[in-house]
């Protein structure tokens, strides 16, 4: 898609909103000042995942092993 047909879809899509959450996080994210953050657990989740990985006991998985299992996972 190319610059300009992105922009008018994402027009179109603000114009036809009524939804006032998604407007003004659609607000925040282009002034910048949306901001997201992990939980206290998620956090915890996150750094045991990665200290496995640097240990090399986590599995890694090539882009389109990932998107193969997005897929599976979605018929499912």
């Amino acid at each position: 898609m190319k610059l300009n047909e992105l922009k008018i879809a994402l027009v179109q899509q603000i114009l036809h909103s009524e939804d006032a959450d998604e407007l003004r996080a659609v607000e925040s994210t282009l002034a910048g000042t949306s901001h997201y953050a992990l939980s206290p657990a998620q956090e915890r989740g996150l750094d045991a995942s990665l200290a496995r990985y640097m240990r090399g006991e986590a599995s890694t998985y090539t882009p389109e092993q990932v998107r193969t299992r997005a897929r599976k996972a979605a018929r499912a």
